[in-house]
């Protein structure tokens, strides 16, 4: 049995029931590292030694790969967020699952704000009109009708990013994920800024 560490009962409790062990999600700084760390650890665990480097080095020669679809965006900063209801957004500061993907990739995450062990934060729609010269994008999780409700506010209509285009709607990536999560963000990502100044 496998578990994630730190969740649900403890791992004495557990193994009560069937012999196991469990392996860190997140330090709270470089999800996607302590992810590769991992799933080498669970490979050896379960002989699929071979299983996991595969794996890892599709991981790395996709995002090795996809770098140059980012080069000519230039510097702005990109501030990745969802909708959480018509007047909360969450949004992904330094330590979450994708900044190591936008430091590979050059591109600044414009949040530098505070953030919870997850690298997220929920803050009021009001706090997002200070970023000006940003592109947004926006995780949907089938929202619409609490988008809908945000987009028709003066407020929401106010904003800098939106009044320049520079707000899209993306389709959803599970944050809290690993690897895979991390290759559908960069490909979510290319689709909408790969390419483009």
């Amino acid at each position: 049995m496998v578990w994630s560490a730190g969740y649900g009962p403890s791992s004495e409790m557990l193994a009560r029931i069937a012999p196991g062990r469990g392996f860190n999600f997140s330090d709270g700084k470089q999800p996607l590292a302590m992810a590769r760390k991992s799933l080498t650890e669970m490979a050896d665990l379960l002989n699929l030694q071979s299983a996991a480097e595969t794996h890892l080095a599709q991981y790395e020669d996709f995002i090795r790969s996809m770098k140059p679809r980012f080069v000519k965006r230039g510097a702005r900063p990109l501030l990745l967020t969802t909708l959480i209801d018509p007047r909360h957004m969450l949004v992904f500061g330094p330590n979450s699952l994708f900044q190591e993907i936008l430091d590979e990739y050059g591109i600044p995450n414009a949040w530098q704000g505070e953030t919870n062990f997850w690298g997220s934060t929920a803050v009021s729609i009001d706090r997002l009109a200070a970023y000006k010269d940003v592109d947004v994008l926006c995780f949907d999780h089938n929202n619409s009708k609490d988008m809908d409700a945000l987009m028709a506010t003066p407020l929401w209509q106010a904003m800098p990013f939106v009044r320049t285009g520079r707000f899209q709607r993306v389709p959803a990536v599970w944050f809290y994920g690993a690897t895979l999560s991390a290759m559908h963000f960069v490909r979510v990502l290319d689709n909408a800024i790969g390419g483009k100044a």
